[in-house]
């Protein structure tokens, strides 16, 4: 078996606390073949044949040992698993046109093509009104000012970003909100998500992994420091797992239908308190504490039902 992981950098990858590594590492127990390629190195032409400059991964430990690069077709690989971090931007998009010109059926990617390109994290979630808070997306600073009237205190959010950047906490008495939105919506009039703020971040912001619709037992909690509202662990968030609860699986119970429905097998949803937030379909993460805090071995399970 020959599985390829599409990528940034390898580099830039952190060997202690990185999901895709742990599924590599995975992989390579389970005596799989590994490889890795990033986006530039992926081409298609005019007879539809897509080529992939790519290097075999060897070993995992304190660095990470691979050959020289290799190129192929993509025909080569059985599974891809598309690992590229957000921002989804023209290069993400070009990467899932590509992919979609794929002949074979026996290659599988995780998660489809078609389905990222037409799935936005933040946006995917107005679908499912009763399960979130009052929401806006718009780059028009007069419908901001008033939903931020309504509500007195909103986050702003950036609809391409990801580990807490570019977040906002506002008020209606806030005197920086108009440099604010100028910084997030520029001239080029970004559309930005507008969220009335939920207290219960608090107590943190519960990421749960899905896959085939179905939930790991365990979420990982990520609570914030005192002097934050945003609880990613890359804005010093702790990450404390917990099992899944009754509203978990409401909310699970209600988007899992539509996950089947469009191939996205592999994501990670967050929750804060009784509330769905972001469905994360581009590079999930979280497995690595998960796994750790509950000494289970959920990358072996992930690896074996992604079929």
């Amino acid at each position: 078996m020959n599985y390829l992981f599409i990528i940034d950098p390898i580099e830039s990858l952190a060997l202690h606390k990185d999901t895709t590594i742990i599924l590599m590492k995975e992989c390579l127990r389970q005596k799989i073949n590994i490889f890795y390629s990033t986006i530039d190195a992926i081409s298609i032409d005019s007879e539809m044949n897509i080529e992939v400059e790519y290097q075999k991964i060897e070993a995992i430990n304190k660095s990470i040992t691979s050959s020289n690069i290799t190129k192929n077709n993509i025909q080569y690989f059985n599974k891809i698993f598309i690992r590229k971090d957000p921002p989804f931007d023209g290069s993400y998009l070009n990467l899932t046109h590509i992919l979609d010109h794929i002949k074979s059926n026996d290659i599988k990617i995780f998660n489809d093509s078609s389905s990222i390109r037409s799935h936005n994290e933040k946006l995917s979630i107005l679908q499912f009104n009763d399960l979130i808070v009052p929401s806006l997306v718009t780059s028009s600073f007069s419908a901001i000012k008033e939903f931020i009237s309504k509500y007195k205190k909103v986050i702003l959010k950036p609809l391409d970003g990801m580990a807490g950047n570019g977040i906002f906490m506002v008020t209606n008495k806030d005197k920086n909100l108009n440099v604010i939105l100028e910084t997030m919506i520029s001239d080029s009039h970004h559309s930005i998500m507008v969220q009335k703020f939920i207290p219960e971040i608090s107590e943190g912001d519960t990421r749960i992994i899905l896959v085939n619709g179905e939930p790991l037992p365990y979420g990982l909690t990520r609570i914030p420091q005192s002097d934050e509202i945003r609880a990613n662990l890359a804005k010093g968030g702790s990450g404390v797992i917990r099992k899944i609860n009754k509203n978990d699986e409401i909310i699970i119970s209600r988007i899992k239908p539509y996950l089947l429905e469009k191939n996205l097998n592999f994501v990670g949803i967050d929750i804060i308190g009784c509330y769905l937030t972001e469905i994360n379909v581009t590079s999930p993460t979280g497995l690595v504490e998960i796994q750790n805090q509950s000494n289970i071995n959920y990358a072996e399970f992930i690896i074996n039902a992604l079929q």
